[in-house]
């Protein structure tokens, strides 16, 4: 009976004992050098390091160790069996930066995306506009000579024609004269040849140098030379 009583007892001392275990490590900052000061945490057991390590004895379980030094924390799940040894790596949280860095990326690209979509906005008005000109430019070209096809055909006509040709349908047809005329009125009595020539795009350059030459010598204009061109004046 009292061997009974004995062996129970050696049991009942024995079982903190099997079921004990140690905990240790050391505490490390973002330089990997050893944390001073830090204040950790696990199983309602606080302990503050002042070399940068710590001990803990628990039993055999599952913890939470928290390690904390000014408002630099870190959380680790820990499976405790035995003697452990576990090292805690205190590094600073860049959650916020981050966040700061996303918002600011965020931004940055919106504002990116805004300006591109004003610029290509400008680009398709632009392109708008030229297209509308060219348009406009098409439709007062076919309006004043024609279709396409026949004006190429009257122009490669009239290219063809000998000076001696020109001259005598301009001395045949006094319309040559009075268009003349009436587009040089129609800029105030003054405009440049390189002008008159645009606004008579049906008729051959020799044909409208000599319709001028006429005019010129019946006194009806005056050419000014001014710079590399001239300027046709009514009289």
């Amino acid at each position: 009976m009292k061997h009974k009583l004995l062996l129970f007892v050696l049991i009942i001392l024995l079982i903190p004992l099997v079921s004990a275990a140690t905990l240790k490590g050391s505490i490390y900052g973002s330089n990997l050098e050893l944390e001073t000061d830090v204040l950790i945490e696990i199983d309602n057991q606080k302990y503050l390091s002042k070399e940068g390590t710590y001990t803990f004895e628990l039993e055999v379980g599952d913890y939470t160790l928290t390690a904390t030094k000014g408002f630099i924390a870190t959380s680790e799940e820990i499976k405790v069996t035995g003697t452990n040894v576990f090292d805690v790596f205190l590094l600073d949280d860049f959650t916020d930066e981050d966040d700061l860095w996303k918002d600011t990326e965020e931004q940055f690209f919106t504002e990116d995306v805004i300006e591109d979509s004003k610029y290509a906005i400008w680009r398709y008005i632009l392109g708008g506009l030229i297209l509308l000109a060219l348009l406009i430019r098409l439709f007062w070209v076919r309006k004043k000579f024609g279709s396409l096809s026949k004006f190429r055909r009257h122009h490669k006509a009239e290219n063809r024609k000998t000076t001696a040709e020109h001259q005598e349908e301009i001395d045949n047809e006094p319309g040559y004269l009075d268009r003349v005329i009436e587009i040089i009125k129609k800029n105030d009595g003054r405009i440049h040849q390189k002008t008159l020539r645009k606004e008579m795009l049906d008729i051959s350059e020799s044909k409208v140098s000599l319709i001028l030459t006429e005019l010129e010598h019946k006194g009806k204009i005056e050419r000014i030379k001014k710079g590399r061109g001239k300027v046709i004046i009514l009289k």
